[in-house]
């Protein structure tokens, strides 16, 4: 049995994918971010770096934990032998773009979500995570132009990690192109609906969302200090301890 913990974010939910495509076991743990409960001890225990999702697998010899998406990725195709070439450049080829969505796709995502709903005044900031977002989004459609499926000739785990960022973004995303959106451009189409059709991502994907209620109480019980604490600003700026600085 593994033990998931998260929330409804797009990392989460690529380990669900995961999990479900591989046919493990897993229970799914709701982590309430906005009230600090990863930076609980016990919780530090499984990821210093105070993140989610973590994972926690029981089978052999004790509980292990794996932290990083893409690591604990990287851990279930291992443990499992599935969606990863065992050698050669059919593996190089997927863990590029498995690198890839960890080093471009993700953080260019993330920053454009984070100053679309949480800093709107921001506008340089706001227009340059847009432009940063299109590129990608163009780029991962000449990718699959070329190729059916990110990793390769084969479903992989470059496929798993990307999808559900797209998926997230749907809410955010039709507002690229004067509002034309991602869908359309065509291979980038057909790829996501092609993975939303497999049962895997309809299981794990329910089984994440179920997870929302949560995140929503978990929200509006946050007061200001708890966001300013969530998101690193105010008196919880951790350039403060650096710079001796007082908050702005």
């Amino acid at each position: 049995m593994i033990d998931l913990y998260g929330m409804t974010s797009p990392n989460v939910l690529k380990l669900a994918l995961m999990l479900e495509e591989c046919g493990l076991d897993y229970r799914v743990h709701h982590v309430d971010v906005f009230a600090g409960a990863q930076h609980d001890p016990a919780f530090l225990a499984m990821n210093p770096n105070a993140k989610v999702p973590v994972i926690v697998d029981n089978d052999g010899d004790g509980a292990f934990a794996v932290f990083e998406s893409g690591a604990a990725l990287l851990y279930l195709a291992d443990k499992t032998g599935l969606l990863l070439p065992r050698d050669g450049r059919a593996r190089s080829t997927a863990l590029q773009w498995l690198l890839f969505q960890a080093s471009t796709v993700g953080p260019a995502f993330g920053q454009y979500v984070h100053f679309f709903r949480y800093a709107p005044s921001e506008i340089y900031a706001l227009r340059r995570h847009e432009s940063e977002t299109a590129r990608v989004l163009g780029l991962l459609d000449r990718r699959l132009g070329e190729s059916a499926w990110l990793s390769g000739d084969s479903y992989g785990l470059a496929d798993i990690a990307t999808w559900p960022g797209v998926r997230t973004g749907d809410a955010i995303f039709p507002l690229l192109a004067n509002g034309h959106g991602w869908r359309t451009l065509p291979n980038l189409r057909r790829w996501f609906d092609n993975i939303a059709e497999r049962s895997a991502a309809v299981r794990a994907t329910a089984a994440v969302d179920a997870l929302l209620p949560q995140d929503k109480a978990a929200f509006a019980r946050a007061d200001t200090d708890a966001l300013d604490r969530f998101f690193g600003r105010g008196r919880h700026d951790h350039a403060l301890a650096l710079t001796g600085a007082e908050p702005a």
